[in-house]
């Protein structure tokens, strides 16, 4: 066990040491209050977090994201000997090898994990934003595209209807005014994912046909031929077709252009490779609450070296409890590095490409599972990494209870001394006040015996009520009495 326990602390050294050599420089990041709210708080990505739609580029995720995995590239490859010989290299007057310089090297360490996971929490919120940005506009799209979809169906149940009628009504030998052909039936506008500009040109080529022929049938001597004849109908079912079509089109001209304006705004983005820098953020931040809790661990342990504080709970040393945590934190740390690899694998995978996009624009069902399996593993999480932190938690309860009984015995010695000191000087106004009234009496006495004459005549008899020249010592002793009376711990202090 003692071995095991060398081991465990000699691991611990090495991440803190590779920690303190890596030298990554940490993005700036907004420095805020942090906010708890029943336990959750900001700096570690646990508060719920606002994310309204905001275009965070891809690239400024990736970006991100690769900041915080170089700091944790250490941990993930595990190539500690490298970076320790650094540390110790870098000393310019040797390796300090003092608890109090190790102890500092921890919490050094564990401030600059502390404000990794910050930034890794507020980069959280950037790849949510990016998300709900990329479901935005994919969403405008869909709606945009359906809108101009209806239109086109509405053209032709209405339109088709006015170019039968012209046809009946056309007399010509077709030569000039020729037959119409009903609009849409070869195109896929009537299913569920058509191309929609073939659809709308061929109703644009059935608006210039149609206006050539109104020219046509404004013709003088269209009809001179008894064989190409233009009947008083011909003219009025032409015209109406051309009024349908000319409002038709003037309705799905905006349609169309705001269309396309936003399938090409929805193009520039994908959301299921936004949703995987999500995930590889979060696995980040699980990694980064786990490395911190590590150095905190640590530099407890190194501060309880013969400290006062180091008492013993529950059958050992405060000191036993913490390392007692390492290995449990090391396990950890490795379940949350195995997640963060494979969501770094992802991440690298699907970032220029992604399947769907080869099939459909349509990613919704690909996004809806993707975000079904994070949400999974997210969950599951909760509960696997509740385990290393329950039990660091239990020991920092310990820790903390320790640390309370000791301030209430300090207070309760405080309070004892501030009461026997609030007591002498109670007792030394009581004396002062006796020497006071002892010096007046004795002052009054004196001037009694000077009053001059010969008072042998008064003498009283022995035993009468006059107390005569022992009067203020008696009034002296019976005041001292009562004193002592109130305060009997006087007797102890005033002597006589």
């Amino acid at each position: 066990m003692f071995n095991n326990r060398i081991r465990t602390a000699a691991l611990a050294g090495a991440i803190a040491i590779s920690t303190a050599a890596s030298g990554v420089a940490i993005p700036a990041f907004a420095q805020e209050t942090t906010v708890t709210t029943n336990g959750f708080n900001d700096a570690d990505g646990s508060t719920i977090q606002p994310a309204p739609a905001v275009d965070h580029s891809e690239a400024e995720l990736r970006d991100a994201t690769d900041a915080t995995g170089n700091y944790l590239a250490a941990f993930q490859s595990g190539d500690i000997e490298a970076i320790v010989g650094a540390y110790v290299d870098a000393g310019v007057d040797g390796f300090d090898p003092s608890e109090q310089a190790i102890f500092e090297a921890f919490e050094a360490a564990r401030d600059e994990a502390t404000q990794q996971l910050a930034f890794s929490a507020e980069t959280i919120t950037k790849t949510r934003e990016s998300v709900a940005y990329a479901l935005k506009v994919d969403q405008e799209a869909t709606e945009a595209y359906l809108a101009y979809r209806n239109a086109l169906r509405g053209a032709a149940t209405s339109i088709n209807p006015l170019i039968d009628a012209a046809n009946a009504a056309n007399r010509t030998d077709g030569s000039e005014i020729e037959i119409y052909d009903n609009i849409f039936l070869a195109s896929d506008v009537f299913t569920d994912g058509p191309l929609l500009l073939p659809a709308y040109r061929e109703l644009v080529a059935l608006q210039t046909e149609v206006n050539e022929d109104l020219e046509w049938l404004g013709e003088f001597a269209i009809d001179n031929d008894p064989e190409n004849y233009v009947q008083r109908y011909h003219i009025p079912a032409v015209e109406a077709l051309k009024a349908e079509i000319d409002a038709r089109l003037e309705a799905i001209e905006p349609l169309r252009a705001d269309s396309a304006e936003k399938n090409r705004i929805a193009q520039k983005s994908d959301v299921l490779v936004r949703q995987l820098f999500l995930e590889r953020a979060t696995a980040q931040r699980d990694t980064l609450r786990v490395v911190e809790a590590i150095f905190a661990t640590a530099a407890r342990y190194v501060e309880l070296y013969e400290s006062d504080e180091n008492v013993n709970v529950e059958g050992d040393t405060l000191r036993n409890h913490y390392v007692a945590l390492l290995p449990t934190l090391f396990g950890a740390a490795s379940f949350n590095v195995g997640v963060l690899d494979t969501a770094d694998d992802a991440a690298i995978d699907f970032y220029l490409v992604w399947d769907t996009d080869l099939a459909t624009n349509d990613e919704d069902a690909a996004y809806a599972e993707e975000k079904r399996q994070f949400a999974l593993l997210t969950y599951a999480k909760v509960f696997i990494n509740g385990i290393w932190q329950e039990e660091v938690k239990y020991v920092q309860n310990l820790d903390e209870g320790a640390r309370a009984e000791a301030a209430r015995i300090e207070a309760e010695r405080l309070a004892d001394e501030a009461y026997r000191a609030e007591q002498l000087r109670i007792a030394q106004e009581a004396a002062d006040a006796q020497k006071a009234i002892a010096e007046a009496l004795a002052k009054e006495a004196e001037n009694g015996n000077n009053n001059g004459g010969d008072n042998s005549s008064d003498d009283k008899e022995t035993g009468s009520s006059d107390i005569g020249s022992w009067g203020p010592f008696a009034a002296i002793a019976a005041i001292i009495a009562a004193i002592a009376a109130i305060f009997p711990f006087l007797s102890g202090i005033v002597k006589f």
